[in-house]
Order: structure tokens, then sequence, then C-alpha cells
């Protein structure tokens, strides 16, 4: 269709591994790859899919976080699946930082803090992306 460039997606892992299988019923990380064949399917293979939000979340006591070395397991293996998709345009995790502490289960997805003090997810990311 000519009315849309892209499809804007959010993958979020909740306690599933990157690598789980795509399921219409559980939101993980490769249900992206649901939308992928619905694209296919409809004759708009040509869009690419931008993952726009999404990730893992390490908060001790949220129902849907995952320990903090699982995040990091978990965001590595999501980036190297992401490089394999050729329809997958980009990959944006949730979320950089927040100006101020949300006081929440929400601060506990940023990779800094608001003093832009890295968290071991942004250092592990860091050294994933370097050559």
């Amino acid at each position: 269709a000519e009315y849309f460039d892209a499809l804007a997606v959010h993958a979020y892992g909740w306690t599933y591994p990157a690598d789980s299988p795509p399921d219409p019923h559980v939101v993980n990380f490769r249900r992206v790859e649901l939308l992928r064949r619905v694209l296919v399917e409809y004759g708009e293979a040509d869009k690419p899919i931008v993952i726009t939000e999404g990730g893992w979340n390490d908060h001790p006591r949220w129902t849907r976080a995952v320990k903090p070395a699982q995040r990091i397991q978990y965001t590595l293996q999501a980036y190297q699946m992401a490089a394999q998709w050729d329809w997958c345009a980009a990959v944006v995790l949730w979320a950089f930082r927040y100006p101020w502490p949300a006081g929440s289960y929400l601060d506990y997805y940023t990779f800094v803090t608001p003093s832009f003090d890295p968290k071991p997810i942004y250092l592990e990311v860091q050294r994933y992306a370097t050559p």
C-alpha cells in the first residue's frame, strides 16, 4: 500500500529469552516475526520493520522483569537476531535514559541513570557494538 513506508513495532521480551518462538498469544521479542508474516501475506514484503521500542526490564520485584544478567544476555541476543533479519531496518530498545527517577519499574528499562552514569546493560551493549 502506498499509505506507509515502514511498520513500526514494539518488541518487548517480558520474561522470555530473545529466542523464544513467536506466538500470537505471548508478548515476546520474536512476536515481530508474526507481523512480518502479515506484511508478506498482504504483498508488503518490501516494507521494512523498525523496532521503535522494546527490551527487557530488570526491576528486582516486578513480575515482568528478569535478572540483570538475563537482561544483558537477552538484549545482546536480540541485537544479534535482528541483524540477521534483512527486513528489520533498526532496533531501538527502551529506554536510554529518563530525565529524573520515575520511582517505579520504569527506571529499570533504562541504560543510564538520570545523571548519565552507565548501567551494566549499557556497558555490555557498548562492548558488543564496538568493533
